[in-house]
């Protein structure tokens, strides 16, 4: 239930944490949170149709289509759909809200599994560590489009995004899980670095430190 709860609860909080501290605007969440449910059953849907006779290819297939589905739709609503949120914060902002959907699909898997008994042992730490990482690395992502978007450098920034989401998304499924998680968090720990830069990049003279 503790599991369900931080991945139904976790983004909302840091949503509000986000804009009392930063005073960022809330709306950038909400639109990246509702543009992911076209973006995702289109994403299913060409999924279906993959072979999975080669665990490996389908593996990369899917890492590959999620990657540009996802990234491509993030560059999309920050170079055209929301052109009048056009600070840094806003950035990271999108980023929760493409989060919370993400995690919401989580949580309901993870309250499904009370009274199963099939739920491991781990399973509370496990999940507070994916929300946590899942939220650094996409704010990260998120600030490294932004970042391409208003530097007009997002053929670089955006082939970025894709490429790294495309590898983690098929390491899980074709690595053992220690191989797995380090390859992430090696690929998360770059982003962080790159998202940093292009944030420090991106402040001007008018903004506060956070």
């Amino acid at each position: 239930m503790l599991a369900g709860l931080i991945n139904l609860c976790g983004p909302m909080i840091m949503l509000m944490f986000w804009s009392k501290k930063t005073g960022a605007r809330a709306f950038p969440a909400v639109a990246a949170f509702l543009v992911c449910f076209p973006v995702f059953i289109m994403g299913n849907a060409i999924r279906s149709g993959f072979d999975h006779s080669n665990a490996i290819v389908f593996y990369i297939q899917q890492g590959l289509l999620f990657g540009v589905l996802e990234e491509c739709t993030k560059y999309l609503m920050m170079r055209y759909a929301l052109t009048s949120y056009d600070n840094r914060k806003d950035a990271v902002t999108y980023s929760i809200g493409h989060n919370a959907y993400e995690e919401l699909g989580i949580g309901i898997r993870c309250l499904g599994l009370i009274g199963t008994g099939n739920a491991a042992p781990d399973i509370l730490i496990f999940q507070a560590f994916e929300v946590a990482i899942a939220a650094v690395s996409g704010a990260a992502v998120a600030v490294i489009i932004f970042y391409g978007v208003h530097n007009e450098k997002y053929a670089v920034t955006l082939l970025t995004a894709i490429l790294t989401h495309a590898v983690q998304n098929a390491a899980v499924g074709i690595f053992v899980e220690p191989v797995a998680i380090i390859l992430r968090i090696l690929i998360d720990a770059a982003l962080c670095y790159v998202g940093c830069r292009c944030w420090k990049s991106l402040k001007s003279p008018f903004d506060e430190d956070y």
